[in-house]
């Protein structure tokens, strides 16, 4: 076939389109991407796709489509064979008005970048004639055929026999659509799929249907998976904006309303009273009500929208029956939706995460999420893997799909994110935290490049499904790149490790020399201490050298609260210590930050090992940080006409901050075991503002039932009653159950907010 001048105007056009550039859209399915536009059309090409052409290499092992849909014919040869290319116009002039009627401008756009590739549409391979071009002919052919078989019937290609045309007398090439599928007739021969095609030829109605609902349905499908998944994300991600944004409610922190709905489904723990304690013999924590309604949510959207809503129509040419649709497009949406929460998850246990800064929920809160996060993203990874495993192996080849690399590196995915789980328990964080660390960073990592290889290897950059890999990736590479950006600026430092004296080495002191960090978490990196510079260990600022009082007068050993420096620990009789006026204390060295720390396993016993047998220890330490303990409470504690500050033994020092912020009449009630904590933390203390009254207690527990029930009761203070507690699980789940107790039960008729300050893994 010659081309016309109309033929040429249409291959100009197409030589505008850059060579490579996509016809399909660049983002997910559904979303900036198509799969079959239009499925008219593609339905077409993929009933005749595996035909013999005139051109068609003979005995080429070459395979030009998928792994799951091999081709023979190269796309060049497609773009150039006249009876494929009438046969396809006809068929588009003739299905496609019945089925949308998609404009005629997305036809000739199908025609210029499909008929070479198939599904991935690419503008390289330009068709010889045009779509209006190939199509006249093509009608030429049929009016051709209709003329010299009007009496004598149409011949079918098939078999070679002669049948009457239902009584045809003129063309009837476009009826109508029924349940069934199109009704059309027209002379030309049928054409069956695999079977030569060397004429101008007529694809059957049964034929086509097969294929338009297989095709339809599939990117129906495979677009709900990226929908659905963008709604786990984008409610994971920005619910807690709108939640935390009530705290700017002009007058709700002295609401009764808030406070009788936040004592009864914000604050208390899920059941019992253990919130921070773990449960089960250490498996895990109990979340608050307002978390378990977060996480209640997040599992609900990932529960239902894994088991629906899907298409579904039969008989088709995907799928030979419900049994086996439901097995691949179910595993499917489980793959898509569990990178969604993987994206969410990596967000959610960023150190640098935006949302710390924009809401009030700590960072322990977005742990904890991270935690469901990742059970659901281990969940739909399984599910995906083993779905598709049933599936070939009842209606595949699985043999044949374990030997692929794409099923390999699905394979090094699946057990690389449940080994994740399994060192990832909290047994585990909590005894070998540093071999958590380190293993949750590499199976991570491995997860994510097995991910990105299986869809690479099965679509390459087709489908879009690697872009959940990308955003992964960036995230945490941004994340990476903000804390190298902030230990740089830090610097490298010096630090001063001692253990605490009277204190049996329980306690460390970090002093890092000439440097005030400020208030928070920093993440502190030893080098030189066991050679592993990629680990960095939390530590909470207790003060800096501008913090403390400054006046010299009694030695820093010697606490002036009638408790004896040189005994041991107390007991449960010992004094009392009552501090309810500033102490003068010994001038701290200029331009320092100290940390206090307890001595447990992992790092703080290798410094303590290292300053025990010299007193002290100078080490080479990187600083990335401070970082807020919480999200921003600080608009809810202003609201506060009094604070209420309960802190047990170095968990004094998330209080401190807030002590020296807010000037409102404020009590702290502080409880330590050991003589020697109480005697380093005695400056920062007596630096306080004047407006907080200390009673610090050496060797005895605190009355914690008898601290809270007074002021909660205090009906002559109008405003809300400030509760900030840190200490020992224990004794913050105590306060949290009592808080709640006498908001509900209780003679309390004060509002409160309650901050429970928790850093834990």
């Amino acid at each position: 076939m010659k081309p016309t001048s109309s033929s040429l105007v249409h291959l100009a056009l197409a030589a505008l389109h850059t060579v490579g550039v996509l016809a399909d859209g660049v983002g997910l399915i559904g979303h900036g991407k198509t799969l079959y536009n239009p499925t008219c059309a593609f339905a077409c090409r993929n009933v005749i796709k595996g035909c013999k052409l005139a051109c068609t290499p003979e005995g080429s092992a070459a395979n030009h489509g998928t792994a799951h849909s091999p081709v023979s014919t190269p796309p060049e040869c497609f773009v150039k064979d006249d009876a494929f290319l009438r046969t396809m116009a006809i068929c588009l002039d003739t299905y496609c008005p019945l089925s949308g009627n998609p404009p005629i401008d997305l036809l000739v756009d199908y025609w210029a970048s499909h008929l070479g590739t198939g599904t991935l549409g690419d503008y390289q391979w330009v068709p010889a004639v045009s779509y209006h071009d190939a199509l006249a002919a093509g009608r030429a052919d049929e009016r051709r055929l209709l003329a010299n078989n009007a009496t004598a019937g149409a011949e079918d290609h098939s078999n070679g026999e002669y049948h009457r045309s239902h009584g045809m007398s003129k063309l009837r090439t476009r009826q109508f659509m029924t349940v069934a599928g199109p009704e059309v007739t027209s002379p030309l021969p049928i054409i069956k799929a695999k079977a030569p095609l060397n004429v101008t030829s007529f694809i059957a109605p049964a034929d086509w249907q097969k294929q338009y609902s297989g095709m339809s349905d599939f990117e129906t499908n495979e677009a709900g998976h990226s929908t659905y998944t963008i709604v786990v994300l984008v409610v994971a991600i920005f619910l807690p904006i709108p939640l935390s944004l009530l705290r700017f409610v002009p007058g709700i922190a002295n609401s009764r309303a808030w406070n009788a709905f936040q004592s009864a489904l914000i604050n208390p723990a899920l059941y019992g009273k253990r919130h921070r304690e773990p449960v089960a013999g250490a498996v895990g924590m109990v979340p608050t009500r307002g978390q378990a309604m977060y996480i209640l949510l997040i599992s609900l959207l990932n529960l239902v929208f894994l088991l629906a809503p899907y298409v579904y129509h039969h008989p088709q040419s995907t799928f030979g029956s419900q049994a086996a649709q439901e097995l691949s497009i179910v595993g499917n949406r489980a793959g898509v939706m569990a990178m969604g929460n993987v994206v969410a998850l990596f967000l959610f246990a960023a150190r640098n995460n935006v949302l710390l800064w924009i809401t009030d929920w700590s960072y322990g809160t977005y742990l904890l999420l991270h935690r469901w996060l990742g059970y659901w993203a281990v969940i739909h990874t399984v599910i995906h893997s083993f779905m598709l495993w049933f599936n070939y192996q009842i209606y595949g080849d699985y043999q044949a799909e374990l030997a692929r690399d794409y099923w390999v590196w699905g394979i090094v995915g699946t057990a690389a994110v449940v080994a994740l789980y399994l060192t990832s328990l909290r047994v585990v964080r909590q005894r070998v935290y540093e071999f958590f660390l380190a293993s949750h960073f590499v199976l991570a990592l491995l997860f994510i490049i097995g991910y990105y290889y299986h869809i690479w290897f099965l679509y390459e950059y087709a489908w879009g499904y690697e872009i959940w890999a990308f955003v992964a990736a960036g995230i945490w590479a941004t994340e990476r790149v903000v804390r190298l950006v902030r230990i740089g600026w830090r610097g490298y430092r010096t630090a001063t490790v001692s253990v605490v004296p009277d204190c049996d080495g329980e306690y460390l002191r970090i002093e890092i020399e000439g440097a005030q960090l400020g208030e928070g978490v920093a993440y502190l990196t030893f080098p030189s201490l066991r050679g592993r510079f990629w680990e960095s260990h939390p530590f909470s600022v207790a003060f800096n050298s501008s913090e403390v009082a400054e006046v010299s007068g009694s030695s820093p050993s010697t606490p002036e609260t009638g408790i004896n420096p040189e005994s041991k620990e107390a007991g449960p009789t010992k004094q009392t210590a009552t501090i309810t006026s500033p102490v003068k204390a010994v001038q701290e060295t200029k331009g320092s930050t100290t940390f206090l720390a307890r001595v447990r396993t992992g790092i703080t016993r290798s410094l303590a090992k290292r300053a025990a047998a010299s007193g002290s220890v100078r080490l080479g330490v990187v600083v990335d940080g401070p970082y807020p303990h919480s999200g921003d409470v600080t608009t809810q504690l202003k609201q506060c006409s009094s604070i209420l500050y309960i802190a047990g033994g170095v968990g004094i020092t998330a209080l401190l901050p807030y002590l020296r912020r807010f000037t409102v009449p404020s009590r702290l009630f502080y409880a330590t075991r050991k003589t020697g904590l109480a005697a380093v933390l005695e400056p920062a203390l007596a630096a306080l503002p004047a407006s907080v009254e200390t009673e610090t207690m050496v060797g005895q527990r605190l009355d914690l039932d008898g601290i809270l029930e007074k002021p909660l009761a205090d009906k002559a203070d109008g405003g809300p009653l400030g509760i900030v507690v840190c200490g020992p699980p224990g004794m913050a789940d105590h306060v949290r159950y009592k808080v709640v107790q006498l908001s509900r039960n209780g003679p309390a008729t004060r509002a409160y907010v309650l901050v429970d300050e928790a850093f834990g893994w």
